[in-house]
C-alpha cells in the first residue's frame, strides 16, 4: 500500500513537473521578447547556469523516479508468498508424519526380524513357544486393558462436556430468563409510570385551562363593571357641573336681587329656597360622585390582586406543566432504552432453537416445549449417543 501511495505520488509530480516546465518555457520566451538587448546579455549566463541546474536535478529526479518504479513493477508482479507457504508447511508437517511413520515401521520390522529370529531359533522348543503364547497372551490383555482404559477416559471425557456444556447451558438460560423478567418488569414499570404521567399531565392541562377560563371570565367581569362605574362617575360628574352652573346662576340672581332696593318678600324667598335646593342637589351629587369614585378604586385594585394571583396561579401551572413534561421525557427515554426487550426474547429463542432443535421425525409442537423438557431430552439422546459409542468402542477393542 505504502509502494502504491508513493507511485502514485511520484505520476501526479511528474505531471505537475511537466507543467510546470511548459510554464517556465513560455515565461523565459516572454522575458526574452520584453526585455531589452543589454539586459538579456547579462542575464543570459545566470539563466543558463539556472537551466543547467535544473535540467540536472529533472535528470536526477526522473533517474530515481525509474529506478523506483523498476524495483515497484518487479514487486508488484512477484506472486503471494502466503500459499505457497502455508503449502509449504503443510508438506513438511505431511513429510514429518511420514518419517515417524517410517521410524515407526523401521522399529516394527526389526522387532519383528528379531522376533522372526528368535522363533527360528526357538522353533523345535516346546517351552519357548509357550514363553510365546504368554507374551501374546500378555501383549492381547494389555492392548484389551489399554483399550478399556481408552474407552473409559473417552466416555469420562464426554460425560464431563456435556455436564459443563449443560451447566454452561443452564447459566446462559438463568441469567437470560432473569434479564428478560427484569427487562419484562421495567418496561411494565415504565409502561405503568407513563401512563400515570401521561394522565396527570392531561388533568393538569385540563385544570389549566379551565383556570384561564375562569380567571379570564372574573377579569372581563370586573372590566365590565369597572367600565360601568366609569360610566356612572362621568354621567355623575356632568349632572354635578349641571348643578354647579344652576348654583352660580341663582348665586348671581341673588346678587341681582340684593342690588336691587326694595324687591318683593315672595321673589327673595324663591331665590333662597331655590339656592338651598340646588346646594342639597349638588351635595347629593358630590356624595355619589366619592362613592363612585370609591367603587372604581376597590374594582381596581381587585382587579390587580386577581391579575397577580392570577398570574402566580398560571406560573405555578405552567412549572407542574414543564415538570411533567420533563418527567414524560424521562420516561419515555427510559422506554426507549429498554426497547431490546424483543430483541432479547428472539434472542432467547434462536439460543433455543439452536441448542435443543428437534429432531427429523419429531414433530412441529417440539418448539413449543418448555426448556426443561429439551434438557431431558437432549441429555437422554447424549446417554444413548454415549452407550452407542462404548458399543462401538468394545467391538472395536
Amino acid at each position: 500500500r505504502e509502494l502504491d501511495a508513493t507511485a502514485t505520488v511520484l505520476a501526479n509530480r511528474q505531471d505537475e513537473s511537466e507543467q510546470s516546465r511548459k510554464r517556465l518555457i513560455e515565461q523565459s520566451r516572454e522575458f526574452k521578447k520584453n526585455t531589452p538587448e543589454d539586459l538579456r546579455k547579462h542575464v543570459a549566463p545566470l539563466l543558463k547556469s539556472f537551466q543547467g541546474e535544473i535540467d540536472a536535478l529533472s535528470k536526477r529526479s526522473k533517474e530515481a523516479e525509474a529506478a523506483f518504479l523498476n524495483v515497484y513493477k518487479r514487486l508488484i508482479d512477484v506472486p503471494d508468498p502466503v500459499p505457497a507457504l502455508d503449502l509449504g508447511q503443510q508438506l513438511q508437517l505431511k513429510v514429518q508424519r511420514l518419517h515417524d511413520i517410517e521410524t515407526e515401521n523401521q522399529k516394527l520390522r526389526e522387532t519383528l526380524e528379531e522376533y522372526n529370529k528368535e522363533f527360528a531359533e526357538v522353533k523345535n522348543q516346546e517351552v519357548t513357544i509357550k514363553a510365546l503364547k504368554e507374551k501374546i497372551r500378555e501383549y492381547e490383555q494389555t492392548l484389551k486393558n489399554q483399550a478399556e482404559t481408552i474407552a473409559l477416559e473417552k466416555e469420562q471425557k464426554l460425560q464431563n462436556d456435556f455436564a459443563e456444556k449443560e451447566r454452561k447451558l443452564q447459566e446462559t438460560q438463568m441469567s437470560t430468563t432473569s434479564k428478560l423478567e427484569e427487562a419484562e418488569h421495567k418496561v411494565q414499570s415504565l409502561q405503568t409510570a407513563l401512563e400515570k404521567t401521561r394522565t396527570e399531565l392531561f388533568d393538569l392541562k385540563t385544570k389549566y385551562d379551565e383556570e384561564i377560563t375562569a380567571k379570564a371570565d372574573e377579569i372581563e367581569m370586573i372590566m365590565t363593571d369597572l367600565e360601568r362605574a366609569n360610566q356612572r362617575a362621568e354621567v355623575a360628574q356632568r349632572e354635578a357641573e349641571t348643578l354647579r352652573e344652576q348654583l352660580s346662576s341663582a348665586n348671581h340672581s341673588l346678587q341681582l336681587a340684593s342690588q336691587i332696593q326694595k324687591a318683593p318678600d315672595v321673589e327673595q324667598a324663591i331665590e333662597v329656597l331655590t339656592r338651598s335646593s340646588l346646594e342639597v342637589e349638588l351635595a347629593a351629587k358630590e356624595r355619589e360622585i366619592a362613592q363612585l369614585v370609591e367603587d372604581v378604586q376597590r374594582l381596581q385594585a381587585s382587579l390587580t390582586k386577581l391579575r397577580e394571583n392570577s398570574a402566580s396561579q398560571i406560573s405555578q401551572l405552567e412549572q407542574q406543566l414543564s415538570a411533567k413534561n420533563s418527567t414524560l421525557k424521562q420516561l419515555e427515554e427510559k422506554l426507549k432504552g429498554q426497547a431490546d426487550y424483543e430483541e432479547v426474547k428472539k434472542e432467547l429463542n434462536i439460543l433455543k432453537s439452536m441448542e435443543f432443535a428437534p429432531s427429523e421425525g419429531a414433530g412441529t409442537q417440539d418448539a413449543s416445549k418448555p426448556l426443561e423438557v429439551l434438557l431431558l431430552e437432549k441429555n437422554r439422546s447424549l446417554q444413548s449417543e454415549n452407550a452407542a459409542l462404548r458399543i462401538s468402542n468394545s467391538d472395536l477393542s
